[in-house]
Formats: structure tokens, C-alpha cells, sequence
């Protein structure tokens, strides 16, 4: 570094002790601010002609900083020595701020050395280390020279500023960064490197097109800093103006090249396109790729890649296109840009089994790549997707789909011919299917990442075919640890009426998780269904281990489930010839359920699982309540797994009693009530009992709301449609994912074709919509009436919808081609007459192994 030259104290000017007035202060203070450098030189010498000090002297230097640094950056480096050795000589007391300036020669030069010797010497005047971060603020641009500096240590705050900025700025002009990595917590505002923080953001901002914010963060770069250099070069990429300098021109174009070029091309390749004229087209593809491969070669592949999946429908000679285009490389980028440009095309019934097809090209040309493993939750998320993509297509349209996928997919050969040996060698060597049956894109799903929730969700799927079981044996197989595969494998051969299979999956199960509620449940059931059967084969010995088994058992004790086991133990009284022991045990449970009526179907039910005769259930004295016992019975028999049925005798007492406007009853025993009537195909008093539970209070209320929906008439469509939508809400809530699978299933068994066009159930209804529906359905009472053509609800049969000119639904249409105008009027006949309450004559039942003098009634 240059000698610093000495003071002369014969030259100094005469130094007086008052101070200078703060108002000439600002002015000085002022102009240097504005950059006014000249000017402010004028107003300091001013002020230290009318009176001279220290501190009109230290004006004077900062007025002088100006004209120094203004002769470094236009690189009048002997006047700017010449400028130091002035000012010290003619203002002495200057002399080791000013001194400290030959530090920018060599900072400017990128020698940062000296500078950082003197940042890393606490001894030394802070106002010197303040000098030096101005220098580094104006004149450094490499910042990996402080980054990679051993002088200061990496805890030093300039360093360690350099070192956060040198990773923002290479993740900053390599791709996509979060808000975390624009933070730059380690720069704070005083530091010298802080106009590189508000650069890095724009830069950020540039690349995701956000102009305004980029113009944002260059207007709080400081002016008078390294940084600024890059403010012209990033606005000429926005085109807010044309470059001043060859420099900027020559970075523009490393950054973006010939944008506008491309850009052009690009908007010209479109129009074209949507024209679909072939010569117009493999013009405007030749100049796009020209202009890719000039302004951003890295691009082209990728390009290319777009270009063919932008022309899918578009009709071109193969050669023509290939000449064109050049190379398209068809590797897993490729395919899932044929899958998304599939999934969009939501009106061909072809384009959901397309874009699975193309998911499944993609799957093995990523794991070739290494983008993901073989197997693992990328191939199972990926399998997911596919079933998502089903899903999107109507239950009665999912053949249709499949069928056209095999007229319109020509094979893979056309997307193989012509590819490098490596893509060649991944072709399938005959056509998969798999993608079109969601059933196995979820056993794939399980092989690749088998997990409880994927398990779940093939069960689900394959729980309508005959290959449930099979699922869950595999699930079980799995995972051993799992209860819910036993669970099903054991409701199924429940079903199958093999107890003894139930009994033991129950009994592994236990040993996994004995403390599982529906375990619990499972024994308690399996044990009432393995008695039943044996009173059923007139084995009552056999069936005598199972009562003992069920009175031992601490859920047993629960609720009204002990008159339930009683009433078991008063058929096995009867058997063994001890009618006196079956009276007492009569006599408690009556005295348990608190109603004659109550016990009357509750044995009643049991003897009807059981096949055995009883005279009918006894109609209580006038003014007796029905529906509250009738309600806890079915429940009780819905609890127990063995569900009961409104006997015919009470039928007409429970209607007029519902009817009433003064009817109250418990809210589980209602219920059981709704649902079992629902179960015997009685809607009108499902739907009764609904409207006084909902009525009634605020209990229970998605279960009302579902129980009025079943009950609805089918020219009911939109009311249904809004008390499903209701109840599913209450049920999500809630969280009963019983009566969300309840619904679901009213939902299927609902005939899609007969709803009205627009009365669908809305995703999400807000509770003020609730409470409006539950007022207004508990205020209806009476059964709906069909309503004529022309109300405010319009029939929408074939018939009716034609004389008001409307089209026919497509499910309609293919039913009447299928079954004629009379066979279709004939079903819609069957269909309302489904929804009168049946009246079925009671048939005689086998007798159990006593006679009808020894028969309970």
C-alpha cells in the first residue's frame, strides 16, 4: 500500500474552537446525500472560510469523499493519490480518516487483505473498520474472496454475511427457492454486503415473473454500491428499458438470451396449432426449435418434448414431423406429460384409461432413470393416482371407458420407433392392462408399499367381489399385526354361517388386541350367533356352553344386553322341561326392559332367528306407549347382531301413535325404530318417525336427517339429495363413520338416473343451512304426495319429460332400448309401489323341539 503522507503543519490553517452550526451541517449533509458533489465542496468551503475548526475540516472531508471516489471509479487512480496528499497536507486533522482511503485502491483491485487485517483488529478505530465497510460496500463483487477468507473467522459478521449470500446467490440462479432461503437472517441492514440481499430477492422475483416486486427490491438497492451494477441488466430482462452497455447486453444474454425471439416463435407455433393447418405447423415447429436451440439450448430437448404432446390430435406425416422436430426423446419427462395432457381431456370417456396407461409408462421409465426405487410409496402414490383418475368416471360409464381404450390405443410400437436402444429396451413386451381395473392398480399399490392404509383401501374396493376374502387373507399375511383384515375374514364366515372359523379368527385377534372394542364386540356376537345355531339344530346341550360363556362375559352386562341373554336361558329353560325357571327368567326381563311389550318382541325375535313358532305380539291396552318399547327392543336386537323386525300386529298403533302431535319418545329408542322400518322396506313410517325425531331436539340429528332420506319417495329427489348432504356433514363432524358408510350405501342403492339434473347433495353444507332443514323437515309430517307436471318439482320420467321437451337421460334411453316403453313403465310402476308399506301374510314356521302345547305363548 502507498506511504501515507504527513501533515505540514507551516501549510495548516489556523484552527478556532466553536463548532459548526448544525444547520450548515445539513446543508453539507444534505448534498452529499443527492450526490451533489461539487456542491456540497462549495457549501463545506464556504462554512470553513467563515469558520474554520475540526469540524468544518471533517465537512470538508466528506465533501471530498464524493470527488474520490468518483475519480477511482473512472479509474483516475494517480488523481486520486494526488487528491489524499492535498487534502491531509492543506487539513491536517483529517489526516487518519483520510489516510485510511488508500485502503480503497487496493479493495477496488480485489486485493482484500489488508482491508480484512484491519476488520479483524478490534484495536483499531472503529471509525477506520467503518471506512473500510464502505469501501467493501462499493467497490466488491466477489463475494466468495470474503466467503473463503481464513483472515476473519466464519462467526466474524461480514464473513459469515458472505457466506449466506454466496449459497442464496448460486440456489437463487439455479432454480426455485423458498422464502426461508431469501430470508438471509445472517445480513442485517448495517452490514456492508446488505445491497446484495435486496439483489438476490430481485433476482427471485425476476425469475417468477414478478416485475413489480423485482423493480421493488432494485429501487432499495443503495446507490452508491457494487451491487447497483446488476440493476440495469436485470431491468433490460424485464424490458422496462434497452441496455446502456455492452456488459449488460452481453449478461442479458447469458441470462435470457433472445427471449422475445422464442417467445414469438412460441405464441406463432400456437396459433398455428389451433388453426390445425399441416404446413402452418411444421413451419412454426422449425422456427420454434431454431430459436430454442440459439437462445437456450439446454431448453431444447424439453421443448421438443412439449411440442409433440402439444400436437396429440393433430394430424401429421410421421417424416414431416420428424424433420421438423428433430429427436424427441421419449423418457419419463415425456410420459408424464402425455398423462397430465390425458387427465385434462375430462370429456373423452377414453381419457382417464389413456392417461393411466401413460402414468404406468412413466412409473417404469422413472425407476430405470432412479428417480424412485422399484418398490416403495413413490410406485404406491403413483398407483394411488390411477385409482383417484377412476374414480372420476361414472359406475356405468367404467366399461364403456375400458372398451375404448382398446379401439383407440394403437400400442406402444408408434412410441418406440425410432428411440435410442437404451429407451428401445424398456417397450412392454405385451400389452398391460392392469391400469384399467382399479382393483389390481391397488394390488399393485400394496406390493410396492404394503401399509394398512393401502391394505384399506384394496379391501375396500374388492369388498363387493368375490375376491374380498382373498384381499384380506393377503392382508393378514402382510401384516400379521393388523386387526381389521381378521375382522372382516371373520364377519364374512360369520356369514357363511361357519362360527366355528368366526370363533377362531375372533380368538387371534384377541391376542393382538384384546382391549379392541370391535374384538369385544365380535365375541359377544359370534358367542349369540353359535347359540342360536345350536337351538336352531334342536341342540340345546351345546348351546348351554355359549350362555355359559355370554353370562361371564363383563360387556354382556352392559345396557339391556342382559335381557337378551336371559331370553336365550328362558329357551334353553324350555328345552330342558323347566317351564317354572323360564317364568322367573320371563318375570326379569320384563323387569329389565320395564315394558310387557318390549319383552314380547325381543322373544318374539329371537324365536323367529331361531325358526321357531309363536303366536303374534299382543297389542298393549289403549293409551299404552308402543313406539319407546318397540324402539328399545330394536335396539337391543340391532346391538346384539341379531335385528328385529316391527311386528305386523303393531303396525297401525305405531303409525297414529308417530303421528301425534304431542309424540315424544327416547332418542336411541326412535333410532332403532327408523332404521329397522327402513330395513323392512316401511318408508312412510321411517319417515315419520324422522320428522318427529328431528322435532324433537337436537339429538341425533344426522341419524334423522339419514333415516329422511331413506325414507323419501323417489320425486323427492332434491329434498333427499339436501338431507343426505346434511346428515353426511353432522356424520364427518362427528366423526360416526358408521353412519358415513350407511350413507354411502343409500347413496348406491339410490337410482342415479331418476335424480333430478342439479340436485346432487353440495359438498359442504354450513350449519345455518342445517338448522333451516331441520326445522323445515320436522314441520313435515305427512308422507309426500307424487306432484303433477307443471309444480314446482316437475316428474322426470321418459314420459313426462318429453311433453315438456326434454331430453331423455342416456341411462334412460339404453333401459328403454333394453326393455321396451311398457317393460320401463311397468318398472317406475314397481318402482313407487316399493315405497307402500308390505304387508306380508305370515307363512307357519318349523317347530323347535317341542310341540305346540309346550310352545312359550
Amino acid at each position: 500500500m502507498a506511504q501515507m503522507p504527513q501533515p505540514n503543519p507551516a501549510s495548516a490553517s489556523p484552527i478556532r474552537s466553536n463548532e459548526v452550526a448544525p444547520e450548515d451541517r445539513a446543508r453539507v449533509e444534505r448534498e452529499i446525500a443527492m450526490g451533489n458533489g461539487e456542491k456540497a465542496l462549495e457549501v463545506a468551503k464556504a462554512i470553513h472560510k467563515r469558520r474554520p475548526c475540526v469540524e468544518s475540516e471533517s465537512l470538508l472531508a466528506d465533501a471530498y469523499e464524493l470527488r474520490f471516489h468518483d475519480q477511482l471509479e473512472r479509474g483516475l487512480d494517480a488523481s486520486a493519490h494526488e487528491l489524499i496528499k492535498h487534502i491531509i497536507r492543506k487539513f491536517p486533522s483529517t489526516a487518519e480518516r483520510v489516510g485510511g482511503w488508500e485502503f480503497a485502491f487496493e479493495v477496488r483491485a480485489g486485493n482484500l487483505e489488508p482491508a480484512l487485517r484491519v476488520l479483524n483488529d478490534a484495536a483499531r478505530p472503529p471509525e477506520l473498520h467503518a471506512l473500510i465497510g464502505n469501501f467493501i460496500r462499493r467497490y466488491v463483487f466477489d463475494l466468495r474472496g470474503i466467503a473463503n477468507t481464513g483472515i476473519l473467522s466464519p462467526e466474524h459478521p461480514i464473513r459469515a454475511a458472505a457466506i449466506a449470500l454466496t449459497k442464496a446467490f448460486e440456489a437463487v440462479t439455479s432454480g426455485p427457492v423458498t422464502e426461508d432461503q431469501l430470508a438471509l437472517v445472517e445480513v442485517s441492514r448495517q452490514s456492508p454486503l446488505s445491497p446484495w440481499k435486496m439483489i438476490i430477492r430481485a433476482i427471485a422475483a425476476f425469475y417468477r415473473r414478478e416485475d413489480d416486486l423485482c423493480e421493488k427490491y432494485l429501487a432499495a438497492v443503495d446507490r452508491h454500491s457494487a451491487a447497483l451494477r446488476l440493476k440495469p441488466a436485470l431491468r433490460m430482462l424485464m424490458r422496462k428499458r434497452g441496455p446502456s452497455r455492452g456488459a449488460e447486453i452481453a449478461l442479458g444474454g447469458q441470462v435470457g438470451g433472445d427471449l422475445e425471439r422464442l417467445r414469438q416463435s412460441l405464441t406463432n407455433l400456437d396459433h398455428a396449432i389451433a388453426n390445425r393447418q399441416p404446413r402452418p405447423i411444421l413451419s412454426a415447429i422449425h422456427q420454434a426449435v431454431a430459436a430454442c436451440a440459439d437462445v437456450s439450448p439446454t431448453l431444447l430437448e424439453r421443448l421438443r418434448q412439449h411440442i409433440f404432446v402439444r400436437l396429440g390430435g393433430v394430424k401429421l406425416k410421421a417424416k414431416d414431423l420428424r424433420s421438423a422436430l428433430g429427436p424427441c426423446v421419449h423418457d419419463a419427462y415425456f410420459w408424464r406429460l402425455m398423462a397430465r395432457t390425458a387427465e385434462s381431456e375430462s370429456g373423452r370417456p377414453v381419457a382417464i384409461p389413456l392417461a393411466c396407461c401413460y402414468w404406468d409408462e412413466f412409473g417404469r421409465h422413472a425407476v430405470h432413470e432412479g428417480l424412485f426405487p422399484a418398490k416403495g410409496p413413490e410406485i404406491a402414490a403413483l398407483c394411488l393416482h390411477m385409482v383417484e383418475l377412476w374414480a372420476r368416471v361414472e359406475p356405468d360409464s367404467v366399461e364403456r371407458a375400458q372398451q375404448e381404450f382398446f379401439r383407440v390405443f394403437a400400442g406402444y410400437e408408434q412410441y418406440y420407433r425410432g428411440q435410442s436402444s437404451e429407451i428401445q429396451a424398456l417397450r412392454p413386451p405385451s400389452p398391460r392392462t392392469y391400469f384399467l381395473h382399479p382393483i389390481e392398480i391397488l394390488e399393485r399399490a400394496c406390493e410396492a408399499d404394503p401399509c394398512s392404509e393401502n391394505f384399506a383401501r384394496w379391501l375396500k374396493a374388492a369388498a363387493k367381489t368375490s375376491h374380498a376374502d382373498e384381499v384380506a387373507a393377503i392382508w393378514s399375511e402382510a401384516l400379521p399385526g393388523d386387526i381389521p383384515p381378521l375382522l372382516h375374514l371373520m364377519h364374512s364366515a360369520e356369514q357363511r354361517n361357519a362360527l366355528q372359523k368366526a370363533f377362531k379368527l375372533m380368538e387371534r385377534a384377541e391376542q393382538i388386541d384384546g382391549l379392541n372394542s370391535a374384538v369385544r364386540r365380535a365375541r359377544l356376537r359370534l358367542l349369540v350367533s353359535m347359540a342360536l345355531r345350536h337351538f336352531k339344530e334342536s341342540k340345546p346341550k351345546l348351546a348351554a356352553r355359549e350362555l355359559t360363556q355370554l353370562e361371564a362375559l363383563p360387556q354382556a352386562q352392559q345396557g339391556d344386553r342382559p335381557a337378551f341373554i336371559a331370553a336365550l336361558r328362558w329357551i334353553w329353560s324350555f328345552a330342558e322341561g323347566t317351564p317354572g325357571q323360564a317364568s322367573a327368567i320371563r318375570a326379569s326381563v320384563v323387569q329389565r326392559l320395564g315394558s310387557e311389550l318390549a319383552t314380547q318382541v325381543v322373544f318374539a325375535g329371537v324365536l323367529d332367528r331361531i325358526g321357531m313358532k309363536h303366536s303374534d305380539v299382543e297389542e298393549p291396552p289403549r293409551g299404552a306407549p308402543v313406539a319407546a318399547a318397540v324402539g328399545r327392543a330394536c335396539a337391543l336386537g340391532e346391538d346384539m347382531g341379531v335385528p328385529f323386525d316391527i311386528p305386523e300386529t303393531l303396525l297401525d298403533r305405531l303409525e297414529k301413535e308417530i303421528s301425534a302431535a304431542d309424540f315424544s319418545a327416547p332418542v336411541a329408542a326412535l333410532i332403532a325404530l327408523g332404521e329397522t322400518a327402513l330395513r323392512q322396506g316401511l318408508f312412510p313410517m321411517a319417515y315419520a318417525i324422522a320428522g318427529a325425531g328431528l322435532a324433537q331436539g337436537s339429538e341425533g340429528l344426522a341419524r334423522f336427517l339419514y333415516l329422511r332420506a331413506g325414507g323419501m319417495p323417489p320425486w323427492e329427489a332434491e329434498r333427499r339429495g339436501r338431507c343426505l348432504a346434511a346428515a353426511s356433514e353432522l356424520a364427518r363432524r362427528q366423526r360416526d363413520n358408521d353412519l358415513l358408510d350407511r350413507i354411502g350405501t343409500l347413496r348406491e342403492e339410490i337410482f342415479d338416473w331418476y335424480e333430478a339434473e342439479g340436485n346432487g347433495p353440495s359438498t359442504t353444507v354450513s350449519s345455518d343451512e342445517i338448522a333451516r332443514l331441520v326445522t323445515e323437515e320436522g314441520q313435515h309430517r305427512g308422507y309426500p304426495k307424487p306432484r303433477p307436471a307443471g309444480r314446482e318439482q316437475e316428474c322426470n320420467c321418459p314420459k313426462c319429460r318429453a311433453e315438456r321437451d326434454l331430453p331423455i337421460p342416456p341411462e334412460l334411453e339404453e333401459m328403454m332400448e333394453m326393455i321396451g316403453p311398457d317393460g320401463m313403465a311397468e318398472a317406475l310402476s314397481e318402482i313407487i309401489d316399493s315405497f307402500v308399506r308390505p304387508r306380508k301374510r305370515r307363512g307357519r314356521k318349523p317347530r323347535f323341539p317341542f310341540d305346540d302345547k309346550n310352545s312359550p305363548f
